[in-house]
């Protein structure tokens, strides 16, 4: 049950895996007339970082923002970055059959350069997801150990260093698959190395005590590997989507091979519910977690259930072709064979199966198992003590290892306690040296004190001019965009209500007072709370309510409003995009008109959208009298806040599409991060 699947999954579809063939194409075979920079923007850097971070969630919205990556590259290099992505993302999210199609053009590409610190690192990137690929469809762990390498090799000389300790544990990883347990952990024991000497996040950590966890479960270490475990379990929370599914796929094999079947079940049961909350219900990772949840049925005596679950992942991996999945199946179909007493059925699948070059430690011994039992009700006591002896040799295997991984411990404690001492006597030597120099030492270490004290304080003098003229500089800017809010809006609103007044209409005039009262209010603010804006937006829709016609239809779909007081945004953000959705999507529209805003507060951000059933957004729709001004306010706005965060606001603008594929209206999506500072340092939400 070594279950020790790679750590990612899934694939795209055939049509956008032809479309992205045929665009790398253009765009190497261009490569030669193509500027080429070996320093990536700070756009572009930010980009790349964005997309990693969304793919690491397993976000619905990584194919579109590759797509624009690709749309957006500066040059071919920048394509070239953004395309491995996309391989790397269809290996993620599939099981990606055609991407060793796809990735041999970067990949003579990318050898063709001077290998640079950039070039280095998009090919290790590259490596490393073909090391993913060999290791998740069991293409043998020679392949994936040589891919991993070669990664490893690429990125230690290029500019994307903090990759290196998930290439190591990678690494670590596949030398697990081959069963070569020392090096395995040698690997983890580099990986945890590396991801302190760079400083990394304590993210990166949780991944390598939970590979090091595996590493001790395999060698029967139990103590060990439960400590492990249990260190990466209090910090699941730091860890991305994918690496989640890997640690509780490897958390319950702990279970399992403890004898622990009710404890294996409940992680797997955590397992099956993390998936489906992230819809992967039909991914690699759920299948292989139907195919252990079998298992772990059938060790308690539910076989009906077990059978069925077996069932579903044959299926599946059958028609993958997943040669060690499907050993694994084949022995829980053993077992279960064996419960029911039909002895015939366990020699059809012996003689069904082809042998296996490399499989598993583990997933060896549950066959085992299985395969004496079969053997001593057949009377065949010859082949029964056959499997024991290879089983008592795999162990004896199996202590060898242990015994080299303590060598190498030992080794390494040698070799450190011998340079201590190595440096103890050089420094015995040098002592007299020392004191007599001591008085001169301490005058130019106190010299040198007071020179750093006076540097850093005209450092920091300087330093704290220039961001005060910065930040009276973006305080300038950002009033300089928000008083341009109001005389537009009040233009627009008093514009659009003048044509339509006629009468004396003293509801309409009381709501239009009612707004431009609430809009003198909000203008001075640069940020204000949701259920400000919201209410203020209802005013707006009152007034508008009248020239879109007794078929218009206005929801709000929001939080409570105590929580929506603690909330707070831009001012008149969600105004703007209403006022847009109302001018240019719904108005001189036949039929019914529909607009709808919604709020989402979520742990980290709050997400707030506005879709309407109108025409859609198309930019060459638009009149030559659009000044554009609300989107630009919108858009200015958010680059200035976003320069004073790390998380940043992200703006977002989708057609609707009917089931017939035409237009049915647009949707924006504006999503504020929890915690923004305002220009003034202060928290905005």
């Amino acid at each position: 049950m070594s279950k020790g699947e790679p750590r990612k999954g899934a694939c795209t579809k055939a049509v956008c895996a032809m479309i992205a063939v045929l665009a790398c194409a253009v765009a190497v075979s261009c490569g030669g007339n193509s500027r080429r920079s070996d320093a990536r923007s700070d756009e572009t850097a930010a980009a790349l970082a964005a997309v990693d971070d969304s793919a690491a969630v397993n976000s619905p919205h990584v194919p579109e923002m590759i797509r624009r990556g690709l749309e957006s590259a500066a040059d071919t290099i920048d394509y070239c970055d953004w395309y491995v992505r996309r391989i790397r993302y269809s290996i993620q999210v599939g099981v990606p059959d055609t991407a060793s199609l796809r990735w041999e053009r970067v990949t003579r590409y990318l050898e063709s350069l001077e290998p640079t610190p950039r070039v280095n690192g998009i090919m290790g990137y590259l490596l490393n997801a073909k090391g993913s690929l060999y290791q998740k469809l069991h293409l043998g762990p020679d392949k994936a150990v040589g891919a991993y390498r070669s990664a490893y090799l690429k990125t230690m000389d290029s500019d994307s260093k903090h990759r290196l300790p998930d290439i190591c544990a990678n690494l670590g990883d596949a030398y697990v698959f081959a069963n070569d347990m020392p090096h395995a952990a040698m690997w983890y024991r580099r990986a945890l190395f590396l991801a302190d000497s760079l400083r990394l996040p304590s993210e990166n950590y949780v991944s390598l005590y939970m590979g090091l966890g595996r590493i001790y479960l395999n060698l029967g270490d139990y103590d060990s590997a439960l400590e492990c475990y249990k260190t990466a379990d209090a910090n699941f929370s730091l860890m991305p989507l994918n690496m989640q599914t890997y640690f509780l796929n490897n958390y319950g094999n702990y279970y399992y091979y403890a004898g622990d079947y009710a404890g294996a079940w409940k992680v797997f049961g955590r397992l099956e519910r993390l998936l489906l909350d992230n819809r992967q219900g039909e991914s690699y990772e759920m299948y292989l977690c139907k195919l252990n949840m079998a298992d772990i049925l059938l060790n308690l005596g539910r076989t009906g259930e077990a059978a069925k679950l077996l069932d579903d992942a044959y299926a599946y991996f059958d028609k993958l072709g997943d040669d060690t999945a499907l050993y694994y199946c084949r022995t829980i179909g053993i077992g279960l064979a064996l419960k029911a007493g039909d002895i015939a059925k366990v020699r059809r699948i012996l003689d069904t199966e082809k042998p296996m070059p490399t499989i598993d430690f583990n997933l060896v011994n549950i066959r085992h198992r299985y395969l004496r039992e079969y053997f001593v009700r057949k009377g065949d006591y010859g082949n029964a003590y056959r499997v024991l002896d290879e089983n008592v040799r795999r162990n004896d295997s199996l202590k060898h290892n242990i015994a080299n991984m303590r060598a190498a411990e030992i080794m390494m404690r040698y070799a450190q306690d011998t340079l201590t001492l190595h440096h103890q006597m050089e420094i015995q030597e040098k002592d007299a040296d020392i004191r007599a120099a001591h008085l001169w030492l301490s005058v130019g270490v106190l010299f040198i004190v007071v020179l750093v004290l006076l540097l850093l304080f005209g450092y920091t003098y300087a330093r704290k001019r220039r961001l005060q003229l910065h930040m009276q500089m973006m305080q300038a800017q950002l009033a300089n965009v928000r008083s341009r809010i109001s005389p537009h809006f009040i233009f627009n609103v008093l514009n659009n209500n003048m044509a339509k007044m006629g009468g004396a209409d003293a509801g309409g005039l009381m709501s239009l007072v009612k707004l431009i009262r609430a809009n003198l209010n909000m203008s001075g603010k640069y940020f204000v709370s949701l259920k400000e804006e919201l209410d203020f937006v209802r005013y707006y829709v009152d007034v508008e309510r009248q020239a879109l016609g007794d078929g218009f239809v206005f929801s709000v779909d929001a939080p409570a409003d105590d929580v929506l007081e603690t909330i707070m945004v831009p001012s008149m953000f969600v105004q703007i995009l209403v006022e847009n959705s109302i001018k240019h999507g719904l108005k001189n529209l036949t039929g019914s008109k529909r607009l709808a805003v919604a709020v989402r507060k979520g742990d980290a951000d709050c997400t707030v959208t506005v879709a309407d059933n109108g025409r859609g957004f198309d930019i060459r729709r638009s009149s030559p009298s659009s000044t554009k001004t609300g989107m630009k306010v919108i858009r200015t706005t958010i680059n200035i806040i976003n320069n004073q965060n790390k998380r940043k606001i992200r703006l977002g603008i989708r057609n609707l599409e009917a089931d017939d594929g035409s237009v049915a209206g647009c949707e924006v999506t504006l999503v504020l991060p929890l915690g923004l500072k305002t220009v003034y340092g202060t928290t905005a939400l």
